[in-house]
């Protein structure tokens, strides 16, 4: 008996066990949120905290704190927010402690939520006019522009998974962001530093001696500061708040090596601070509580790589690893600080192992796997067909066993997308996973998927998404400062092969006003970026970089540009375009469950 689809709002249908009428439609899944996530969300109440004499941490306002530390000649700002109209807020709550002027801006790290919001703070022309520097990490700049440009398409929709962008008000009820409470719209703004450094800088800013630390952990770019007049250490992301650390991100990032992480946390050790400023959540008072935060999560950090890499060196893999590996409870119960609100145990595991020996756990079959259609229509059939597959999901479904019935929807859906009842099927096991879990990552992922499965993530709403969260990675200030070499060089992965099978055609840009030179190369199906123009080169677009800026932001085209004289053209017109046809822009996937 074929399983009927007509009650598309119905999980279920008469032949399962309890019948169609017993199933709601799905939006009858109320809404809810796992108890201790929602406690958790009471540790980003809007407050400003003072530390020591002259330290004070705005919690709250944005998903990362910022800092204002009161120099005797003037204010220094650690870390910016996600918006600049989060971060005017925070600068009205900082005049009410003191009207001294703003000094310098400190950006911790290159990730949106802590430099996004600069303009809140400080206009371009006081940097410009040296009125105000800007500190950071010598690679901060260079992490800024290749992540926005190399990966912002996919990235951006990932980060709206993660993140549940697209939530309805329901979704987001008491909820808050595992490290930080939700984050807010708003414009992403940016300006480059002034000052940058490599490994470590002591200085005096507006009359106030200040250590500047590199501790690579979170972030490949991650500084710290110390104050070693009252023995203030701001530990940026090194720690990660009240949260066990992100060892991982699902939205994607490079590997994050637990061993450097480690070490970094030894050297925040060595400071002996007598207060510790997270930037995420609330400042920690006293030195031993100082120690006993920074000693507990090196030491989970640790504990979770040493013992993946024991059990890895017996064999296990990654489905085996996040079996075996467990915190103890002295530090899976360490509160809040170690409790799995952002980062996970399991995800870390599969991260670091993936880190060491890459994809290929040792069987052979994984080296050339049945394809995943064809492997899903062979299971279906070996299971009896889609009728008893569903049948098997929808049973398990009201069981409580919802990871078996994603999984087992997941088959009808990889054979046909517009399988509604499996969609469904699938999407109010996801609900139910969601709703359960008590990290928020997981959580958001769950119901992002839904809604994906629903048919509310379809199409425009997608494109918005990714677009949206693009934003936060490549704002238009951030695309002012991408460097020309940069911009060319994201064709490379751009180039579509089968436009471009039978091409060899390089093009050289030249830039006057900065005096630079490239060319890209087109060579059936391959791209290669050279500085310079090789000679012999007959086609060639002259353009000032400040035109190129409004290419990169989408206000102007390079062939728009060439009819209309602000992009000077040697050689054929047509085989320009021909050359600029080869690559593909298109924007992040539509969908990132259906798989």
């Amino acid at each position: 008996m074929r399983i009927s689809t007509r009650f598309s709002g119905l999980l279920l249908v008469a032949a399962l066990p309890l019948g169609a009428d017993a199933a709601p439609p799905i939006d009858a899944i109320e809404p809810s949120i796992n108890a201790e996530l929602a406690e958790h969300t009471k540790h980003f109440s809007e407050k400003v905290y003072k530390i020591a004499d002259n330290v004070y941490s705005a919690v709250g306002w944005n998903l990362a704190n910022s800092v204002m530390i009161e120099a005797p000649e003037g204010l220094i700002i650690v870390d910016t927010g996600e918006s600049a109209e989060q971060s005017r807020k925070v600068l009205a709550e900082f005049r009410k402690i003191s009207d001294k002027p703003i000094k310098a801006i400190v950006y911790t790290h290159f990730h949106p939520d802590h430099i996004n919001g600069v303009k809140g703070f400080v206009s371009e022309e006081q940097v410009k006019s040296g009125e105000v520097q800007i500190y950071a990490q010598e690679t901060l700049l260079e992490n800024v522009v290749t992540q926005g440009a190399l990966v912002g398409p996919i990235l951006g929709m990932r980060s709206g998974y993660s993140f549940g962008a697209a939530l309805p008000d329901a979704d987001k009820k008491d909820m808050n962001a595992g490290l930080g409470p939700l984050a807010h719209e708003g414009k992403s703004t940016f300006i480059a530093p002034t000052i940058t450094f490599k490994d470590r800088l002591d200085t005096t800013i507006a009359g106030l001696p200040v250590q500047f630390l590199h501790v690579p952990s979170e972030a490949p770019d991650e500084i710290v500061l110390f104050l070693p007049q009252n023995k203030v250490l701001i530990s940026a992301e090194v720690t990660q708040g009240p949260t066990l650390p992100n060892i991982h991100t699902l939205r994607g990032t490079k590997f994050r090596d637990p061993v450097v992480w480690v070490k970094s946390l030894d050297k925040l050790r060595d400071f002996q601070a007598d207060y510790m400023v997270p930037l995420h959540g609330q400042p920690v008072s006293g030195k031993d509580k100082v120690e006993e935060v920074l000693r507990m999560t090196r030491d989970a950090i640790a504990y979770v790589h040493d013992q993946t890499v024991r059990w890895m060196n017996k064999g296990l893999t990654p489905d085996e690893l996040v079996e075996q590996v467990k915190l103890p409870p002295y530090l899976a119960g360490y509160t809040p600080y170690l409790r799995e609100y952002y980062g996970t145990v399991k995800h870390s595991v599969r991260q670091i192992y993936q880190g060491y020996l890459g994809w290929f756990q040792g069987d052979p079959v994984e080296l050339d796997p049945t394809p995943p259609v064809e492997k899903a229509r062979r299971l279906v059939a070996l299971m009896g067909g889609r009728d008893k597959v569903l049948m098997a999901a929808g049973e398990a479904y009201l069981k409580g066993d919802y990871q078996w019935a994603a999984e087992l929807a997941g088959y009808s859906i990889r054979i046909d997308h517009d399988d509604q009842l499996a969609r469904q099927i699938k999407a109010r096991s996801f609900r139910r996973l969601g709703y359960a879990s008590m990290n928020i990552n997981w959580r958001n992922w769950y119901l992002m998927s839904a809604m994906e499965l629903e048919g509310k993530l379809d199409g425009d709403a997608a494109l918005q998404l990714s677009q949206g969260m693009r934003d936060a990675f490549l704002s238009p200030d951030m695309l002012k400062n991408l460097p020309a070499r940069i911009f060319l060089q994201n064709w490379v992965t751009r180039i579509d092969p089968e436009k471009s099978a039978d091409l060899n055609l390089t093009l050289g840009f030249v830039f006057p006003d900065i005096q630079e030179q490239w060319a890209l190369e087109v060579r059936r199906g391959v791209a290669q970026l050279h500085q310079g123009i090789p000679e012999g080169t007959r086609l060639k677009l002259t353009l000032d970089k400040t035109y190129l800026d409004t290419i990169i932001s989408g206000e102007n085209g390079l062939l728009k540009g060439a009819l209309l004289g602000d992009v000077k053209v040697d050689g054929n017109l047509l085989d320009i375009k021909t050359f600029l046809g080869c690559f593909d822009f298109e924007e992040a996937p539509i969908a990132l469950t259906l798989r």
